[in-house]
């Protein structure tokens, strides 16, 4: 039995800092390194600007208290996000990125064309094995058109 752990990483230094957790904690108790419940907001903020790339702690602390707000910080401009201390010019256009990025509504409208095409050819497949009922003119018989037979 093959025991395998794949780590990904954008650099070695991060790979190397992945093994020695790694190593660290190897005898260690899970509950350590479950997920935590965020309860208050300077914590859920850490939490959410920790998603964008080389924002730390510090960095969200730091922002969180320079805009008061989640809020406040999203609809920073360019300057005003430059002055924070801390805070480079990398660190200030993957934040701008990531809260003016548009949600990619494209991409769900695409995936919904998609199901929807795929859901018409099954009921193609599946009503070709059925013969439809046509009216003397050739048009499909529904409920309307169907001629009605007393007995």
């Amino acid at each position: 039995q093959n025991n395998l752990t794949l780590l990904l990483a954008w650099s070695e230094e991060e790979a190397a800092r992945y093994l020695e957790a790694v190593k660290y904690l190897e005898n260690s108790d899970a509950s350590f390194i479950q997920p935590r419940e965020f309860t208050n907001h300077p914590d859920q903020v850490a939490h959410a600007l920790g998603a964008v790339r080389s924002v730390n702690k510090t960095d969200a602390a730091q922002l969180l208290g320079q805009f008061g707000s989640f809020r406040n910080l999203a609809r920073a401009s360019v300057e005003e996000l430059s002055v924070c201390p801390g805070v480079g010019p990398k660190k200030v256009k993957r934040l701008r990125e990531v809260f003016h990025r548009p949600f990619s509504t494209e991409v769900a409208k695409r995936r919904k064309e998609r199901e929807k095409e795929e859901k018409e050819k099954e009921d193609a497949k599946k009503g070709e094995g059925k013969k439809k009922d046509t009216n003397d003119d050739g048009s499909e018989v529904n409920d309307e058109t169907k001629p009605v037979h007393e007995i």
